[in-house]
């Protein structure tokens, strides 16, 4: 097995190299002191027209014995995504509302399970061809603090497990180029300080809308204040979607 940080980092880095084809996705990592360095600072790397792509890597867990629980609806060996539960996490609440504020979100994990599977697919850059993503949304809101997952194959075939299992709709990486490039084109707009803006806006107001960890907000709230670069701003929503919705925040140019 591998871990979720490891897969993470493949698929980042994936898509900073390009590696779906024409678009190119760039992470909001560094720290605020890169903006003062020789070079030009990591604005630069920003492109002139882009779109938000927020994604959530999770780790799927192979399930291979007959015995296993909905087996019956694959007839053969499959995956399972867990979906944080909310006794312990609103992370999925946050991403369904974080999606209907008008982003692009998803949750991604592998179609494979093995650590020579994601070196050999590393080492070919095809570590998001050999995945599937899912859309918050179509998975809908929770119907209690209890386990739950994503079940699916390498086919087209994914359910969400609840009590009685739901069929939902997958995205396989190979493809999933194709199907941004249609909403990309509706969403694109210039790199500018006001794009963050509205990102870190529609951010916090979907955090305070879910009362999530008032007393860290109002200090998120002070911050926000005291940011004034494009580069800062930058760096703050990608802060903001770490720290709240633990995924990552691509901007995605052509």
């Amino acid at each position: 097995m591998f871990s979720e940080f490891s897969y993470g980092y493949a698929i980042t880095e994936e898509l900073v190299t390009g590696a779906l084809g024409h678009l190119t996705g760039h992470p909001m990592f560094p720290s605020l002191k890169e903006e003062g360095r020789a070079g030009g600072g990591y604005d630069v790397k920003l492109p002139l027209v882009g779109a938000p792509l927020y994604l959530q890597f999770k780790r799927s867990h192979f399930m291979m014995r007959v015995y296993a629980k909905h087996w019956k609806y694959f007839g053969a060996p499959f995956f399972r995504m867990f979906v944080s539960p909310t006794r312990y996490s609103m992370q999925h609440e946050l991403l369904i509302h974080l999606e209907l504020s008008g982003n692009e979100v998803y949750y991604v994990a592998p179609e494979f399970y093995t650590s020579d599977d994601l070196t050999e697919h590393y080492t070919n850059k095809v570590v998001f061809w050999h995945s599937a993503l899912f859309v918050p949304s179509d998975i809908g809101h929770l119907p209690d603090d209890g386990n739950h997952y994503v079940a699916f194959d390498q086919g087209p075939t994914a359910y969400f497990c609840s009590e009685a299992p739901t069929e939902i709709r997958k995205l396989p990486g190979k493809s999933f180029a194709e199907h941004y490039t249609l909403t990309y084109r509706t969403r694109r707009r210039k790199i500018t300080e006001a794009f963050f803006d509205d990102l870190i806006d529609r951010t916090i107001q979907v955090i305070e809308e879910q009362s999530i960890a008032t007393a860290s907000l109002k200090k998120t709230r002070s911050t926000r204040k005291e940011i004034e670069t494009l580069v800062e701003k930058a760096i703050f929503a990608g802060f903001l979607t770490r720290a709240y919705f633990d995924a990552e925040l691509f901007i995605v140019g052509e």
